[in-house]
């Protein structure tokens, strides 16, 4: 199963957070019973991928609803806030898909099962949705028969994740699969969440120097695994931490809150302006992206850790979005 669709273990020893639900390997009752893999789930982060998975709703239908709202009235003002503070969905499953996979591969690690894995999960995926996709747009005349023959059409649809608008989250995941193990040994140290925090943050600046004075010519930035950084980096820190997340957002998360409110002001008016057709700095607009987008998927990571103690009938319905 896919790290994206399946349901999440813990670390050996965490108790699943379900209400109602008794710890790992006991009964209702008390009485010490065999290990259950079902109950080993985190189910913080499956909640958080339901979330994740009613944002990308959101995003979508505030898009479409866009484009029938009047011009300049408050209720278009009102979607496009909406669509633009929704912009954390994609560093959000590229947060958790970072973590899952850290977690997963820093407790048993072979190179030719993950090699497999990710070929079946990700590559094949990948591929057979661009071709379905590209098929679909000639059948709907959204493009001509003859792109079909075109070998540079073929080449940018795959290289940069156009087959379709939504494509290149696969094509992102697809790209850290391939540095993920070479970034293991690193993270077997398990680095403190700071220091990860300021070295992402670091590269993806100079990331961001060097694509802007021309070295790495990224066509596409936000199709290359090297423009989300600091979310991916956080994913690996969390996922190789041997300190619950709980703990961590107990401590601090009035901070991530403020983080997040703060930068939401600040990447959200700049992304409005954008989408209405104004002149916006690209390194503003690129700076605030990536400051708003770490900040919301740590908020909702830690939204998901606290609604795993709500209603038991709404802790179901939220993880059954991720299943």
């Amino acid at each position: 199963m896919d790290p994206l669709t399946a349901p999440v273990t813990g670390e050996p020893g965490d108790p699943p957070r379900v209400p109602g639900q008794a710890n790992r390997g006991e009964t209702s009752t008390g009485v010490t019973t065999a290990p259950d893999a079902r109950l080993a789930r985190m189910v913080e982060l499956d909640v958080y991928r339901g979330m994740t998975i009613l944002a990308v709703v959101l995003h979508h239908l505030t898009g479409l609803a866009i484009r029938h709202a009047a011009a300049g009235s408050l209720l278009s003002e009102g979607l496009m806030v909406l669509n633009r503070g929704s912009h954390f969905v994609v560093p959000a499953f590229l947060f958790l898909t970072a973590l899952v996979l850290t977690r997963s591969a820093l407790r048993r690690f072979h190179l030719g099962a993950y090699v497999r894995s990710r070929f079946q999960k990700v590559l094949v995926p990948y591929l057979f949705w661009t071709v379905a996709y590209v098929g679909f747009r000639v059948l709907t005349a959204q493009d001509p028969p003859g792109v079909l023959g075109d070998p540079e059409r073929w080449r940018v649809w795959l290289q940069y994740g156009k087959g379709y608008f939504h494509l290149y989250f696969l094509l992102i995941a697809l790209q850290f699969s391939l540095i993920l193990p070479l970034l293991l040994p690193l993270f077997r140290r398990r680095p403190r969440f700071l220091w990860v925090l300021v070295g992402a943050g670091g590269l993806q600046l100079l990331v961001y120097l060097l694509n802007r004075s021309g070295v790495l010519h990224f066509r596409f930035p936000a199709t290359m695994v090297l423009w989300y950084l600091p979310v991916l980096g956080l994913g690996m820190s969390f996922g190789s931490s041997d300190v619950p997340f709980e703990r961590f957002w107990y401590r601090w998360r009035l901070w991530i809150v403020a983080a997040t409110l703060l930068t939401f002001a600040w990447y959200v008016p700049l992304s409005v302006a954008l989408l209405q057709g104004a002149t916006v700095s690209s390194a503003a607009y690129s700076l605030a992206n990536w400051s708003y987008t770490t900040a919301a998927s740590l908020a909702l990571l830690g939204l998901a850790q606290v609604l795993t103690r709500a209603p038991a009938w709404l802790v179901r319905v939220l993880t059954s979005w991720a299943r």
